[in-house]
């Protein structure tokens, strides 16, 4: 088991940095996407249900909070103005790798990226033993909704997705 989730988890991170150099305003979300997938199936050595991409690739722009992927034919380009979430996953006999991360080139979005950093870290040290997961999502929350940004000269309190 693990050295499923090693292997699951090194695909994974390798993957992530490729992704992270590709991820460029002017890449059309699709073909980022089948990218991603496509370096996924080659690292890990796609074996159907043995091995390969755990789900689809979300990569939700801007207000949508997360899992939208684009279909086929979709035109949606990257642009340096978009915030975009990327998340995607990786299994090795059914041991999922999962995570997201927070694409911006817009320096306006400096401070929102700071706060879902921070308060992930937040929840990161919240969570242990017998800790209710309420908990965890409390000590997020109260670190996400302690920031401010200013987005086009207009100030906004940052708030948690619920």
């Amino acid at each position: 088991m693990y050295n499923d989730v090693r292997q699951a988890s090194e695909v994974h991170r390798e993957v992530r940095k490729f992704v992270q150099r590709i991820a460029q305003p002017g890449i059309r979300l699709f073909d980022m996407c089948e990218q991603l997938e496509q370096c996924t199936r080659n690292l890990i050595e796609e074996r159907g249900l043995q091995a390969g991409v755990a789900f689809p690739t979300g990569c939700s722009l801007d207000w949508v909070a997360a899992h939208w992927t684009p279909n086929s034919g979709d035109k949606t380009v990257l642009q340096y103005g978009d915030v975009c979430k990327v998340d995607f996953g990786t299994h090795v006999n059914g041991r999922i790798i999962d995570s997201a991360w927070t694409v911006h080139f817009d320096p306006q979005f400096d401070l929102l990226a700071e706060a879902a950093r921070e308060s992930t870290n937040a929840g990161i040290r919240a969570a242990g033993i017998d800790v209710r997961l309420g908990d965890i999502g409390a000590a997020c929350q109260e670190v996400m909704e302690s920031y401010e940004v200013e987005i086009g000269g207009k100030t906004f309190p940052v708030k948690s997705v619920r």
